[in-house]
């Protein structure tokens, strides 16, 4: 059985976007040429750029995009990466031995299914365009249309939301004014999913980013998978140090562990500096903030049998770019095996000053 392969790539040379872009295709080639990336086995490739209104189009032609655009699984997001780049690039490559891909459609919004060892993984990726945009206007609405869609995919393929859904990431422009009507939108739609505090709700990262439509308030990933057996489905809590998210009015797991070709692997939703009461510590020292937040992870992962060896890569939230010099030299001596990206998003309260997601995987 393979194991999931995760790779975060930095542009190493160029000054423009044009050959920035240039280089990550070169790195992605190299990656598939020699076996570290499958391309057959590609389950996510998010680009993140620093000004999508103006490069989009851009690459969207450019022959990076045209390699990966094919697979199903790509998506970009206006995150400004703070490694000194215009652009970066996620992929993560499914374990397994036999991998099908078979694009779909669902009332006129395409989505992807990639079947490996029984398990199947529906991808599926909410960017509105212009005219979308203004026919669905406010971000409420746009969040609550963004989960139509997404259910629309499922019930193509008899899936369904509450039962399938493993992971979504949540974009938001302008986080500090929007959120809240997204969070209102995302709670009824799971209400009426009969996704409760006494049911479960889904992994997610909600997050400050933005698509190249500058009337677009919200952009959303969904991952849903099918085949996995129910019963090896943990939700992480770690009561200690973290309350139940529903306590203070949004709907989320902390974190999901699930068996998958490769070995168990465990989604860690976007996480903060924050304790047991729901409350911010450590406000206005991003360092301190830090040392708890992945304080916070550890013990998520404790719950599910995993450490913080056991972690892939790390995408790492900041609200002020003034504080990406700490934070990176934070992350280096910290974890100096471990990939990580650095980025420009703010998270859902003023006072988090960072923010971090990841994935870990135990092999089998």
């Amino acid at each position: 059985m393979h194991a999931p392969t995760f790779h975060i790539l930095h542009p190493s040379q160029g000054t423009t976007l044009t050959a920035q872009a240039d280089d990550l295709l070169r790195q992605i080639n190299a990656l598939e040429a020699s076996g570290a990336c499958r391309f057959d086995a590609l389950l996510q490739a998010r680009l993140y750029v620093t000004d999508a209104a103006n490069q989009w189009g851009v690459l969207r032609q450019h022959a990076l995009c045209e390699r990966l655009m094919p697979t199903g699984v790509f998506s970009y997001i206006e995150q400004p990466p703070l490694h000194g780049a215009k652009v970066a690039l996620l992929l993560w490559c499914a374990g397994g031995e036999r991998h099908a891909r078979r694009h779909g459609e669902a009332s006129g919004h395409p989505y992807i299914i990639l079947e490996s060892d029984g398990v199947r993984y529906l991808w599926q990726h909410v960017r509105y365009e212009a005219a979308e945009a203004a026919q669905t206007a406010g971000a409420g609405a746009q969040m609550t249309e963004a989960f139509a869609r997404c259910m629309q995919s499922l019930e193509a393929e008899h899936m369904r939301l509450a039962d399938h859904c493993l992971r979504t990431w949540i974009y938001v422009r302008d986080i500090d004014c929007q959120y809240h009507d997204v969070v209102v939108a995302r709670n009824e739609v799971f209400a009426r999913q009969g996704l409760t505090k006494d049911t479960h709700y889904i992994a997610s990262t909600g997050i400050e980013g933005a698509s190249a439509c500058v009337d677009a308030l919200v952009a959303a990933d969904f991952l849903s998978v099918q085949g996995a057996q129910a019963s090896s489905v943990r939700y992480l809590t770690a009561p200690g140090y973290l309350n139940p998210t529903h306590e203070y009015g949004v709907a989320f797991e902390r974190g999901t562990a699930i068996d998958l070709p490769g070995g168990r692997h465990y989604f860690i939703s976007g996480t903060a500096s924050i304790d047991h009461r729901g409350q911010c510590v450590h406000e206005g020292d991003v360092e301190t903030q830090a040392g708890r937040l992945f304080m916070n992870i550890e013990q998520l992962l404790r719950d599910g049998g995993a450490t913080l060896r056991d972690v892939r890569y790390f995408i790492v939230y900041l609200r002020d770019v003034a504080d990406a010099p700490v934070i990176r030299r934070y992350m280096a001596l910290r974890f100096p095996h471990v990939p990580f990206l650095l980025t420009l998003g703010r998270v859902c309260r003023p006072q988090w000053l960072i923010e971090v997601e990841c994935v870990a995987v135990k092999e089998t």
